[in-house]
């Protein structure tokens, strides 16, 4: 076994080994996930693998999408750098269903090339897919070479301490209360487990709640579709929240199910349901409040006018399926992205 670690500003109660910080996936089931992938989900994932093995690497200091319009500032080389991190995840799930070594070398390379190069930005839109990053680390992290390895941790510190302070919030008062603050949650989760930190993991725990319950309204609708008028942004919301409590489930801890959220998560699944089976139908964003939401119809980017389309709830039903049986009716009617059925295998 590796010897414990003490991480910087931990007191000797908080010691942790390293091998026991993680994500989403814990060492033994990373060794098994290919026996947990359906055969059909594992040939996709080794396909898109393979188009993007001969990809380069797109490291950036700074990934900025947030606000901006196709081909505004630096959108398109921030979404680039944003594919590093999901390539990070389709090369690691690729390698774990394959046990093909180019995969896993693939998705340690990017990993070697971003730990040590970036910093949390404290921007949740901008790094909302920075979490998938992450879940591949979590798939490869025994091929990482020691000196990256010792990085792991810390970076999981900052990254937490990052969307816990107040002090580095992004955003107007507003992402408070929507979205927004649903993606510092998941990223604060995220980070908090990775470093293994149980003052960081409880102050997850609390952000989560307090979200929850000022996020989610009694009738099981949201600030978010309050706010925008769209499902497009009910999904957007729930999602990371199911990511964090699967993050939570992972590691023994019962957010989703927790007395002081009072089963709120459900009630907005359930709330969803009917426009996510076709029952009802929603023209998106008509009574938004948001102004670049106008903006974004003005120059006809997908999916910000007209009917929503249910297959944008597949991956949400698909994690809450994983938390609570009574959605997987739900998951299999949707079709759920190949990278989000086998992260979350049953």
């Amino acid at each position: 076994m590796a010897p414990a670690l003490l991480l910087p500003g931990m007191g000797r109660a908080a010691v942790v080994d390293p091998a026991a910080t993680f994500v989403l996936t814990p060492a033994g089931r990373s060794a098994s996930l290919a026996s947990h992938v359906p055969a059909d989900v594992a040939r996709h994932l080794i396909a898109e693998a393979d188009t993007q093995l001969a990809r380069g690497m797109n490291v950036r200091a700074v990934v900025h999408t947030q606000g901006l319009l196709p081909h505004e500032g630096d959108r398109d080389a921030s979404l680039l750098a944003q594919e590093d991190w999901r390539q990070t995840l389709t090369q690691a799930l690729a390698y774990r269903v394959s046990r093909v070594d180019a995969y896993g070398e693939k998705a340690a390379a990017y990993i070697e090339a971003w730990l040590p190069a970036y910093r949390s930005s404290a921007n949740p839109v901008d790094e909302a897919d920075l979490v998938r990053f992450l879940f591949g680390l979590d798939l490869v992290r025994d091929r990482l070479r020691r000196p990256v390895a010792a990085l792991v941790q810390p970076f999981g510190a900052d990254l937490a301490q990052a969307y816990l302070d107040p002090g580095r919030r992004v955003g107007d008062g507003t992402t408070l209360l929507n979205n927004w603050h649903s993606h510092r949650v998941k990223l604060a989760t995220a980070g908090a487990y990775l470093s293994g930190r149980r003052a960081l993991i409880d102050d997850a725990r609390a952000a989560f709640m307090a979200h929850v319950a000022s996020n989610v309204r009694d009738d099981g609708s949201t600030y978010d579709f309050a706010q925008r008028d769209a499902m497009h942004y009910v999904v957007y919301t729930l999602e990371p929240l199911l990511m964090a409590a699967s993050m939570a489930r992972a590691h023994g801890d019962d957010w989703y199910g927790a007395p002081e959220i009072a089963g709120r998560l459900p009630s907005a699944l359930e709330w969803l349901g009917p426009y996510a089976r076709g029952e009802r139908e929603h023209e998106e964003f008509v009574r938004s409040t948001v102004k670049f939401d106008a903006r974004r119809a003005a120059a006809h980017v997908k999916g910000y006018s007209g009917l929503w389309q249910p297959d944008e709830a597949a991956d949400l039903y698909w994690i809450a399926a994983h938390l609570d049986a009574r959605f997987a009716p739900m998951a299999a009617r949707l079709q759920a992205r190949p990278t989000t059925r086998a992260l979350f295998a049953r």
